[in-house]
């Protein structure tokens, strides 16, 4: 304490004064002194002269002060800030562990151009109705010349007398064949046969069209059978048109079926022997298909152009 109180006072000392310590330094007082700050009380040095030992933290805490074997903070800090750091992230990994994970991200889809935009807010209105304002059902119709498919229909072994106004009914135009014999008479069954009529409202439309089919001798069943299919065959591939296998499976086993097929009415039905008083109208069978009139979406009426307004004589000016 002696030495640090020398020290001090040699730090605080003016520029230029004597040192009064200099000397002091290599005094056998001083070297006494540090020899007890080194060894401690007398009892303690005598007790090391004799054992020979060493300063150490175990005399000093007997016989000095107990704070001279206390551990090195250091040490300590260096051995406990690998642990603080591992506890840390532990928590850390902990704590992660338990949040809840965070909701996908939501994908913006990039809007679309509004496709209406370029038409006047009347016809938006109109074509964003919820509800048309004549509803009506699309429905399949022949198109072409019906004189072609009478040709066609000839060229099958079908002759007809071609495309006309129908006797009796000045606005109706059909196509009818006669009575065609599709096999050859037997000793107890006459020939199988084949008849058709196509009709329209006009020169340029069919809308019905009906197949015949009689088959005396289950045997030819087969033959008239086929040749109904090539008819209907012809039919739709003449004007791109599916016939339902329905209406087929109908045709091969002779039995009734009626069904609408995007608006066109189908009909399978044998003849009945109780109506007919026939026994043999069992083997007689009516194929028709009735195309009907296309219905209206609006009054034709919205589709006129409004009359042009004439502009008046221009008057003299004077």
């Amino acid at each position: 304490m002696k030495l640090l109180q020398d020290r001090l006072v040699n730090w605080t000392r003016p520029r230029g004064a004597p040192d009064k310590t200099a000397r002091r330094i290599y005094s056998a007082r001083f070297h006494a002194d540090r020899q007890r700050l080194r060894w401690g009380h007398e009892e303690e040095a005598a007790l090391r002269s004799k054992t020979g030992l060493k300063p150490g933290p175990k005399l000093a805490g007997r016989f000095g002060d107990s704070r001279s074997w206390l551990p090195d903070r250091r040490k300590t800090l260096f051995y406990g800030l690998p642990l603080l750091i591992c506890v840390a992230a532990v928590a850390v990994l902990f704590a992660i562990g338990r949040r809840e994970p965070a909701p996908p991200p939501v994908e913006k889809k990039a809007s679309l151009p509004d496709p209406l935009a370029g038409y006047p807010e009347k016809v938006k209105r109109e074509l964003l109705a919820p509800e048309a304002r004549v509803p009506a059902t699309l429905k399949l119709t022949f198109t072409g010349k019906p004189e072609d498919l009478c040709k066609e229909l000839a060229a099958l072994g079908l002759e007809n007398n071609g495309w006309r106004r129908a006797a009796f009914s000045g606005d109706r135009w059909q196509c009818n064949s006669d009575l065609v014999a599709l096999t050859t008479p037997s000793v107890d069954y006459g020939p199988a046969t084949l008849f058709f009529l196509m009709r329209g409202p006009d020169a340029e439309t069919v809308d019905y069209l009906r197949l015949k089919l009689n088959v005396e001798d289950p045997k030819q069943m087969k033959i008239g059978q086929d040749a109904v299919r090539l008819v209907i065959r012809a039919l739709s591939d003449r004007y791109a048109w599916a016939v339902p296998d329905k209406v087929l499976d109908a045709i091969a086993h002779f039995k009734r079926l009626e069904m609408t097929d995007r608006g066109v009415r189908l009909s399978v039905a044998p003849e009945d022997p109780d109506l007919t008083g026939d026994p043999a109208a069992r083997q007689r069978l009516n194929i028709i298909i009735d195309f009907g009139k296309p219905d209206l979406i609006r009054a034709a009426k919205e589709f006129e152009r409004p009359p042009q307004k004439r502009r008046g004589p221009i008057p003299a000016v004077e």
